[in-house]
């Protein structure tokens, strides 16, 4: 029998080895990410669009979107990873919740990802705390007025620019008698101030100066900027569609998609359904004090993703977060769920029409997020939620201005050090 050299031994346990590794890595399993939402309606952008993308081009990371009902979001996301659990990949929420799962122990620090200096510290802001960032910025959204352009041709009505103009149009609507000239209704109080007061009183409050006033306590609620936002809100009240006080969020929509009203105010992420039947729609921002006045817009930070400190796929976390922050991931996401806005830095082309339009009002504005977000709605009573439910008492009573304005600064300063008397 022919006798095997020592190194043909070698060679052929080597190449057996060789084989074995090969083998071994043909037959492992991708690591799996889950990532948790809140946004169930983006089911199929997630698992027809992005992630088969991501996935494309890296094939040993497997990601799946488990979205959870909107208004049990938080509470499921508390319950799972004090419970030891959760998704590897959480979306945050801005400001005043996100700040409170840091504190818990939620997320990883991300300080040093690659990708994330492609967003501004402003950008960031929603998700840091203590000069770290938690969370990468994933899209923004805008307030502002859809309007029927028809209508307007019809009626010879050229869009506001100014606060006058802007309730000259509503008049000359509402004289001409055959459209509502607002489609706005104070069943949802969210929406009073989202869409309403957080989106016209930058203007009056100067945006970030008053708002970072009311966190700072050199603002008071009840000084003369914020009570004329609030008289400036109340002044759209003779406009609004008789049983406004019943009228919901998407009977307002329904409303000016069936033609039967001017102007609806409402939030970028709404572009679809406001274009649902084929209506002739436009797009502008919250008018100026005065002509040649700034222009304010509200650009609300609305998501990010951070990644579970109890994950145990933390690095492919990572790579994905890596992949979220470049531009195939915005372009992506922002033209497959239009309404939304990439918050990068990175060029991003927007195919909606409407979205587009929406991008423009952020040229010669300066933008602000929603007032009361954060910090002032992290005690009890929350600021935000005062806001919402003391409009809607003010649509719909006689109650004024200055009376809400008192009751939100006594409710603000009684837990708010900032804004306690000195």
């Amino acid at each position: 029998m022919r006798t095997m050299s020592w190194g043909t031994t070698v060679f052929v346990g080597a190449l057996g080895v060789t084989l074995l590794t090969l083998t071994s890595a043909a037959l492992a399993e991708p690591v799996t990410l889950t990532l948790g939402s809140w946004r169930t309606e983006d089911l199929a952008v997630w698992q027809d669009k992005v992630l088969p993308a991501f996935e494309a081009a890296h094939p040993d990371i497997n990601v799946e979107f488990a979205p959870i009902n909107t208004n049990e979001y938080n509470a499921a996301i508390q319950s799972q990873i004090e419970g030891g659990a959760g998704p590897d990949l959480i979306t945050c929420r801005p400001f005043d919740v996100n700040n409170e799962w840091i504190g818990r122990g939620y997320f990883i620090k991300l300080d040093g990802l690659a990708g994330l200096e492609n967003f501004t510290d402003t950008a960031k802001a929603a998700w840091s705390t203590g000069g770290a960032t938690y969370c990468v910025p994933v899209a923004a959204v805008l307030a502002g007025f859809y309007y029927n352009i028809d209508i307007f041709n019809e009626l010879g009505l050229k869009v506001p620019t100014t606060a006058a103009e802007f309730i000259s149009t509503l008049q000359a609507i509402k004289d001409n008698g055959k459209y509502t000239p607002l489609a706005e209704g104070s069943a949802e109080s969210w929406q009073l101030a989202y869409n309403g007061l957080y989106s016209i009183g930058p203007a009056y409050w100067k945006g970030e100066e008053g708002r970072l006033g009311l966190i700072d306590g050199t603002k008071k609620l009840t000084d003369p900027d914020f009570v004329s936002a609030i008289s400036a809100f109340q002044a759209w009240k003779p406009f609004l569609p008789a049983g406004q006080e019943s009228l919901s969020y998407s009977d307002m929509t329904q409303l000016f998609t069936l033609g039967k009203a001017a102007i609806l105010p409402d939030g970028s992420w709404n572009i679809n359904q406001v274009t649902a039947t084929g209506l002739n729609v436009g797009v502008f921002g919250p008018p100026a004090i005065e002509a040649g006045g700034q222009r304010y817009l509200q650009e609300m930070p609305d998501m990010a993703i951070g990644i579970n400190a109890s994950s145990k796929n933390q690095d492919a976390a990572k790579t994905f977060l890596t992949w979220v922050s470049g531009p195939e991931f915005q372009q992506i996401y922002v033209n497959t769920a239009p309404g939304f806005f990439a918050m990068s830095n990175q060029p991003v082309k927007y195919e909606n029409a409407l979205a587009q339009a929406f991008a423009d009002l952020k040229t010669g504005a300066l933008l602000t997020p929603r007032l009361a977000l954060d910090r002032l709605s992290a005690g009890t009573p929350p600021l935000d939620d005062e806001i919402w439910r003391l409009l809607q008492v003010m649509m719909t009573s006689d109650t004024t201005p200055e009376q809400v304005a008192e009751e939100l600064q006594t409710g603000l300063s009684s837990w708010y050090s900032p804004q306690m008397p000195q």
